[in-house]
């Protein structure tokens, strides 16, 4: 079983998979990837370059061992102009399917693209996937590349009250994947209750899927 919770910057992705993962499941992720391939093509060093990725004072700030260009956008150019030309949009959806195991259940934190998506679907069957989009007042997509699924909706949990979703975000390509939306905007507490829930449809599925 795979879990994907998709959202803008800011709307509780890792938050919600680390809770997943103190549940015994296991954390992938396609960043995982791309920061592993954009400290290899600027040749510098990993403590150094994740250290400011992680601190919002210099994640956008230019940098001279970065050829001039910030973190964030040394990340963009590796993706866009070295990893997929040569490898293809798939390939970081094609090195996370490459860490699935049966039997496993995985929770992966930053689901936005569906060329990424894909691979996990030939690896597992959208029936043993779900999708769950995390909605957030003041959280946004128009300063990233990354869009909202276009899954199949089943149910949604309210944690504080109701968002406008962008639908302009939203993917044209749809999925066969089950999806559950939360809107997080109440308690770190109403967040994890949301989660539980989710977590139990987790369990649902998977003992239907293993029963079947």
């Amino acid at each position: 079983m795979i879990v994907i919770f998709n959202g803008p910057p800011g709307s509780g992705k890792d938050e919600a998979a680390a809770f997943f993962k103190r549940r015994g499941m296991i954390h992938l992720s396609f960043k995982h990837y791309l920061f592993r391939e954009t400290i290899k093509e600027f040749d510098v060093d990993t403590i150094w370059f994740m250290d400011g990725f992680n601190n919002r004072d210099l994640k956008e700030v230019p940098e001279e061992d970065l050829r001039g260009m910030s973190r964030r956008q040394a990340m963009i150019h590796t993706s866009e102009e070295v990893v997929k030309p040569k490898h293809g949009k798939s390939y970081f959806g094609d090195q996370v399917a490459s860490q699935v195991e049966e039997d496993e259940k995985y929770v992966i934190s930053d689901g936005g693209f569906v060329e990424e998506i894909q691979p996990l679907i030939d690896k597992v069957g959208a029936e043993n996937m779900l999708l769950v989009q995390l909605v957030r007042d003041g959280c946004s997509y128009r300063s990233d590349s990354r869009r909202y699924f276009n899954g199949q909706l089943i149910d949604h949990f309210v944690a504080g009250g109701y968002s406008d979703l962008e639908e302009q975000y939203i993917l044209e390509t749809e999925l066969p994947i089950p999806t559950y939306r939360i809107y997080n905007n109440g308690t770190l507490e109403q967040f994890h209750n949301a989660l539980e829930n989710i977590y139990e449809l987790v369990i649902g599925r998977e003992e239907d899927v293993n029963d079947s």
